[in-house]
C-alpha cells in the first residue's frame, strides 16, 4: 500500500461572496463567514498480478498473487477570499483553519491503511470463483477490489467530516474563528456573522 499526499497550495481565486453561496449550497452556514476552503482529489490505483484457472468446462476461478494499491491525493488547494490578500490576520487566521482540514485527511487515509489492505484480501478470498471465462474472472476480481477499495475511500470521508466537525469545526472553535483579527473585520463581512 502507498499514500502519497502532493503538497498543499494556496491561491486567492474566489470571493467572499462566492464562499458564502457555497456554505449556503452546502447547508453549512455555521461556518458563515467562509474564508477559505480546501479541495483536493483522491485517485486510486490497484496493480493485481492475477492468475485464473479453468476448474471444470466453463467454470473459471481467479486469484491475485498480488495487489499493490496506490492512493494519491492531488490537486490539494486551499482557495482563499481574494478580500484578504491585504489583510494579514484574517489570511492567517483563514489559511490555518484550512490547512488543519488537509491534515486531518492525511491522517485518516494514514490510519485506513491497514483497514484497506485487510478488506482488499478479504475480498480478494469472497470474489475468486465460478466465473464463465478466464475474461470475465480477470474483469469481476479487477472490479471488486475498486468496489471495495472505493468503499474505504468512502469511510475515510465519512471519517474525516465526524473528526473535522467535532474538533476543527465546533461551535467553539468556530465562534474563536469568527472573533479572530477584529481590528482588521471592519465591514469586510457585511454582516455576514
Amino acid at each position: 500500500m502507498d499514500i502519497q499526499h502532493a503538497p498543499v497550495e494556496t491561491v486567492f481565486d474566489t470571493s467572499l461572496d462566492e464562499l458564502d453561496r457555497i456554505a449556503r449550497e452546502a447547508g453549512k452556514e455555521a461556518h458563515a463567514p467562509l474564508m477559505a476552503v480546501y479541495t483536493s482529489a483522491t485517485l486510486f490505483t490497484a496493480d493485481i498480478d492475477m492468475h485464473v484457472s479453468r476448474m471444470a468446462s466453463n467454470v473459471f476461478c481467479a486469484g491475485a498473487n498480488s495487489v499493490r494499491v496506490r492512493i494519491a491525493v492531488g490537486r490539494r488547494t486551499i482557495h482563499v477570499a481574494r478580500e484578504l490578500r491585504e489583510k494579514a490576520c484574517l489570511q492567517k487566521a483563514a489559511i490555518e483553519h484550512v490547512e488543519a482540514h488537509a491534515r486531518i485527511q492525511e491522517q485518516v487515509l494514514a490510519g485506513m491503511e491497514s483497514t484497506i489492505a485487510a478488506n482488499v484480501k478479504t475480498r480478494l478470498r469472497e470474489a475468486s470463483a465460478n466465473f464463465e471465462s478466464a475474461a470475465d474472472a480477470d474483469r469481476k476480481l479487477r472490479r471488486a477490489i475498486d468496489d471495495q477499495i472505493n468503499a474505504d475511500l468512502n469511510d475515510a470521508d465519512k471519517a474525516k467530516t465526524i473528526i473535522t466537525s467535532r474538533d476543527i469545526d465546533s461551535p467553539e472553535s468556530l465562534a474563536r474563528l469568527r472573533a479572530a483579527c477584529s481590528d482588521e473585520r471592519g465591514n469586510l463581512f457585511n454582516n455576514r456573522i
